[in-house]
């Protein structure tokens, strides 16, 4: 939950606000500027036209005529080369932890269609969690999963011929870093005309800070208890993403399956980390980097982020605990564990 100020007296700047849905989730915008408010609008223009060059459910966006395509060469627009480029270099700086190519793996898991058709399991509780085998942590050794042939190092784009080449069999889905990638798109339009928030569900950047403010006031929601907190930060001039296992869940061939795939086992993660929320500059950075500490468990994962410059991270823990790198203390207003409600 994010908390903007009121009452600002100006005669010329002003609060504008607008929230619409897209990419199956609430879109939120706030900006204190002298510019009409007309400018959020073109926000979701931006929004809704990426996601329909984006989604792998739209059988005519760009991303599925790519994974439809027979050929080895395809011929893609300036947006699809653009969020491939992403996704690659996010693939390379994680050495695969995230991986655009598990789209196979994903449907295997029964995650092949838009979410709100699939057949939910209930959410995570404590009771299912101390119940639940999946989500205690393994370890693999000897890399990739042999079942899986290709990996993202299986693609690679001629950018001045704008075509993306892949063996035919390689899928991709780019729901993994496509929404926070999209916020930064839309925050680079909106620079420059005074204080703003974008919160694409929990997809976030905050430019400057109301005025008369440290940082915009942002809560964390509880992985266990969703109308619950579990801590609540200050963001200036950066992004934060969350990723958890908690919440998008459901039940296939009578196992409950979530969405965040591990490529090393093509499987979805065995993690003792049920929440990971990261701070850094770029939105969608924060939500590559939250996926990657999530698929490392709570202990790996929190010093993974710790070696990170310019990253902060904070985990929930399959033990309830709430744990953080050294330099997310400064901006934490409030934690517990146990969760509180909004004040």
């Amino acid at each position: 939950m994010i908390s903007a100020p009121t009452n600002v007296a100006s005669l010329e700047w002003r609060w504008n606000g607008y929230s619409f849905k897209a990419m199956n989730t609430k879109i939120q915008t706030w900006l204190y500027s002298q510019t009409d408010g007309g400018v959020l609008v073109d926000v979701q223009r931006l929004f809704n036209s990426f996601e329909k060059r984006l989604s792998r459910f739209d059988p005519d966006s760009d991303l599925s005529k790519l994974n439809a395509c027979e050929d080895s060469m395809f011929r893609a627009s300036p947006i699809l080369l653009d969020a491939v480029e992403t996704a690659l270099w996010a693939a390379e700086i994680s050495s695969g932890l995230y991986d655009p190519t598990i789209l196979t793996e994903l449907r295997q898991a029964g995650y092949d269609r838009s979410f709100e058709t699939i057949p939910q399991a209930a959410p995570l509780t404590k009771v299912s969690l101390t119940q639940s085998h999946s989500l205690q942590p393994t370890h693999r050794s000897g890399g990739a999963d042999p079942a899986r042939p290709y990996t993202f190092r299986s693609i690679w784009l001629d950018r001045p011929g704008r075509e993306i080449h892949k063996p035919p069999a390689v899928q991709l889905d780019l729901g993994g870093m496509g929404k926070g990638w999209t916020v930064d798109r839309a925050a680079d339009h909106l620079q420059g005309l005074g204080p703003f928030l974008i919160n694409a569900g929990g997809d976030i950047y905050a430019y400057q800070s109301p005025p008369g403010w440290t940082g915009w006031d942002i809560d964390l929601i509880h992985p266990l208890k969703p109308a619950h907190f579990m801590a609540r930060v200050q963001l200036h001039q950066r992004a934060l993403a969350t990723s958890t296992i908690a919440r998008r869940r459901w039940q296939h061939n009578g196992q409950t399956m979530h969405h965040l795939i591990d490529p090393r086992t093509g499987r979805p993660a065995q993690t003792d980390a049920l929440s990971v929320s990261v701070i850094t500059d770029r939105t969608v950075v924060a939500e590559v980097f939250a996926k990657v500490a999530l698929i490392l468990g709570a202990p790996a994962g929190l010093a993974y982020l710790e070696r990170l410059p310019d990253v902060e991270g904070l985990i929930y823990t399959a033990d309830s605990e709430i744990i953080y790198t050294s330099g997310f203390g400064p901006i934490l207003d409030r934690v517990d564990s146990q969760g509180y409600e909004s004040s």
